[in-house]
């Protein structure tokens, strides 16, 4: 298994130079707990004896107590959230969509389909006919990509059967099979022969509608302070250097996105694509990295985020708290700088639902026995203060157990990227 420094939330991270199948035993097939505290227990079991070099933190674990707390107020958070763009109440659905993929992303396609169109059939000659796409019938073809993407059919070609009763539908009226197949041949979105365009990059195709697509994002609305970040698999099956495969999670293969979302709504406010390890190295500090990219833009608001334990750590609670960014999430019981002291381990031996909270400056750690033990570390949470959460008992009864307020908190926020079957942030395409 990788270090935990590289591998994924489920401990499952695996790049795909090679095909790799695995699956845990007695696992359910796609199976992901839905509740946050649940998925906490069943990820953490991944990365049991795992041990992280305590060297660069000797001395500061000490400094950690567990009585004489200092009180903690969370901060408010300084923007107001909401629409920032006036949208009447009766807006439709393409209305609120045509707000993000404008005029200014369309230009964008169809200049670029019409140029790689040239410059390939200028190259290599061919007897097949092509007309220059136009706006309109761009919008055709990108609605029938999503068409395909929730009708699904065997294959491509089988929306504009008209033989077969069971494949009829209506995708022949709206463009005929040999144009969508060319567009299909020359969609495009950067100019290849740009030598302004760092090829480096392994996004340098998709770079500029993708960074266009997210200054949307965070144009139109704001979020209400609260939100989680956490990994979204795009599926694709197709030959990709940076192809990723997730056994625990419901979409196995894929484009791994690192995603910032508000934690209501699930609206996507920052996003990262993974493109794997660089130079075949992989990257020190990737989830300290990640999250404070994602954050930068709201670094000194007061946001609040929530994570799992891929994530949180001691030097990443610190540096968010002096970012004026509020963090709370799960941690893995090895990360370096937590307590020692056994009662505050896993070694501890509580009942179930009993709980031990320590406190460090602006740092609140607590440890809470359910099913397994589960740790949590917040920068902003008072560790004095008290939530409940719902838990099973005596088979399917739930009731409510008294918890520290930031892992009531965590239940409750650490909801905003999906996980399910269809929760990556773009649609499926046939």
């Amino acid at each position: 298994m990788a270090s935990n420094e590289y591998c994924d939330s489920d401990g499952s991270d695996v790049e795909l130079g090679e095909s790799v199948e695995f699956e845990r035993e007695g696992e359910v097939e796609g199976f992901v707990p839905d509740d946050p505290l649940d998925r906490a227990q069943e990820w953490e079991s991944w990365v049991e004896g795992e041990e992280e070099d305590d060297e660069d933190f000797a001395g500061f674990q000490v400094d950690w107590t567990t009585d004489g707390y200092m009180p903690r107020n969370p901060r408010q958070f300084t923007r107001k959230p909401g629409p920032k763009q006036p949208i009447a109440m009766d807006e439709t659905p393409l209305g609120v969509f045509s707000r993000i993929v404008d005029d200014e992303l369309w230009d964008m396609l169809v200049t670029q389909t019409n140029l790689y169109a040239d410059q390939t059939r200028g190259q290599t000659p061919s007897n097949s006919k092509w007309n220059p796409i136009s706006k309109t019938e761009m919008k055709t073809f990108v609605g029938l990509c999503f068409t395909f993407g929730v009708l699904k059919l065997p294959a491509r070609r089988d929306y504009w059967r008209q033989t077969k009763w069971l494949y009829q539908t209506h995708v022949p009226k709206a463009m005929a099979r040999d144009r969508f197949d060319m567009i299909w041949r020359y969609l495009h979105l950067q100019d290849n022969m740009d030598p302004a365009v760092d090829k480096s990059d392994k996004l340098w195709k998709l770079r500029g509608f993708m960074d266009l697509l997210l200054a949307k994002f965070q144009d139109l609305y704001e979020v209400n302070g609260f939100v989680t970040v956490d990994e979204s698999m795009v599926k694709f099956k197709g030959r990709l250097a940076f192809r990723q495969y997730l056994p625990m999670t419901p979409v196995k293969w894929g484009v791994k996105v690192w995603v910032m979302a508000e934690s209501k709504t699930g609206y996507v406010n920052n996003f990262q694509v993974y493109t794997g390890a660089i130079q075949g190295k992989a990257e020190k500090d990737l989830a300290h990295r990640i999250v404070m990219d994602l954050a930068k833009p709201y670094f000194g608001s007061n946001l609040t985020i929530y994570m799992d334990n891929f994530y949180t750590g001691v030097p990443l609670m610190v540096d968010l708290k002096n970012r004026g960014v509020q963090a709370c999430g799960t941690v893995r019981a090895n990360r370096k700088g937590l307590p020692k002291s056994k009662d505050l381990t896993k070694q501890a031996g509580m009942n179930r639902h009993h709980l031990k909270v320590a406190q460090q400056d602006d740092l609140t750690f607590c440890i809470w026995q359910d099913t397994k033990a589960v740790m949590v570390l917040s920068n902003f949470h008072d560790p004095t203060a008290f939530g409940s959460v719902r838990r099973k008992a005596n088979g399917q009864r739930q009731v409510e157990v008294c918890v520290p307020a930031c892992l009531a908190d965590y239940q409750q926020h650490m909801k905003g990227v999906p996980t399910g079957p269809d929760g990556g942030i773009l649609p499926d395409p046939a």
